[in-house]
């Protein structure tokens, strides 16, 4: 079996509110302590499409109804110490206003701000390239 069929992938959203902010979530401390921003995400589950765990992950763990508005090319990144593909989707709501669900706290954050939050190391050169475009 490859590195590639063994590899777990999540969906990520840059859920985009109507004012440009794009919300973040807060898990609860790792084993380490630290407690580190993050954009909504979770795992693709086999056979499912990007595209189709992003909008369930949404419901499940957001409680909001999304759009997925363009996908980006995979990113692999080491999270939590395992080396995983991170699949970016851009999305905005249809309906629902987020919920905390599994996250200790989910916040709308002005773009221009991000910087302002400490993000996990798979999600600050996303930070950083938003901040660029």
């Amino acid at each position: 079996m490859s590195t590639e069929e063994t590899r777990l992938s999540f969906a990520v959203g840059l859920i985009e509110r109507y004012d440009h902010a794009l919300l973040i979530a807060l898990p609860s401390p790792g084993e380490d302590g630290k407690r580190l921003w993050v954009f909504p995400r979770g795992r693709i589950e086999p056979g499912e499409s990007p595209e189709v765990a992003m909008r369930r992950i949404a419901q499940d763990h957001l409680e909001v109804e999304i759009e997925v508005v363009v996908g980006q090319p995979p990113i692999i990144e080491i999270v939590d110490g395992v080396e995983v593909e991170l699949r970016y989707m851009f999305c905005g709501i249809l309906t629902g206003d987020p919920f905390s669900g599994p996250y200790q706290e989910v916040r709308w954050a002005p773009k221009q701000q991000l910087r302002e939050y400490d993000f996990d190391s798979a999600s600050v050169p996303v930070v950083e390239w938003l901040l660029e475009s």
